[in-house]
């Protein structure tokens, strides 16, 4: 029969493994989903001799993209939350099993507290997310084009109008964004705020004593 000490060691592995599997996918996402929407949208807007045939279908195509970026952001904020936890319950297993320097235990904390993975996930899905706007509402449909006077400023006004919301959507996705993140690295910013304070505290003495 399995001591507790190895029914732990069996959770803590299964954990790791867990751990590993959502980071690297994470990681694979994150590497493949910018560089796929640019080489997409770059073959698209560039090609000036299949560009007229394909401009209907930039608005359904955009559309598409943007609602796959979608998901897929909603399932890394999802992602984000799953690791945290699972980091969490690492550093209560390896408390238990006294690993002093474990994965978890010893994991460092972001750059200047928030240059992280989330922090990465939150510039790279909200630039997919605006180039896919751009895409979407920057070239005209025939019925639209014909609305606007004189016909040769309509791409023109089109685009630049593409350009403010593709930047309101960036914004808005990078905000929301860091406040998530702020709010998972929060237990990490009190006990920086406090390493401070100890450390005020240490210096201020030390200045009175050689005052003193």
């Amino acid at each position: 029969m399995a001591s507790p000490q190895d029914e732990l060691l069996k959770v803590y592995e299964q954990l790791c493994n867990s751990y590993r599997s959502i980071d690297d996918f994470r990681a694979k996402l994150l590497g493949f989903l910018p560089l796929a929407t640019g080489t997409g949208v770059f073959l698209l807007v560039t090609d000036q001799a299949k560009i007229k045939f394909i401009q209907p279908l930039f608005r359904p195509i955009g559309a598409f993209g943007f609602i796959v970026t979608l998901g897929l952001f909603f399932y890394e904020l999802y992602g984000i939350k799953k690791c945290t936890y699972l980091i969490r319950a690492g550093i209560e297993l390896e408390n238990d099993l006294r690993i002093k320097d474990g994965q978890f235990t010893k994991r460092p904390p972001g750059v200047a507290l928030l240059i992280n993975e989330p922090l990465a996930a939150g510039v790279i899905y909200p630039a997919v997310l605006a180039a896919w706007t751009f895409l979407l509402l920057a070239f005209p449909q025939i019925q639209d084009a014909a609305q606007v006077q004189p016909q040769d400023t309509a791409p023109l006004k089109f685009r630049d109008a593409a350009q403010w919301w593709a930047i309101r959507v960036f914004l808005v996705g990078f905000a929301v964004s860091f406040f998530y993140n702020l709010w998972l690295i929060k237990g990490d910013i009190r006990n920086a705020i406090d390493r401070l304070k100890k450390w005020l505290r240490s210096f201020a003495k030390a200045s009175e004593k050689q005052g003193d």
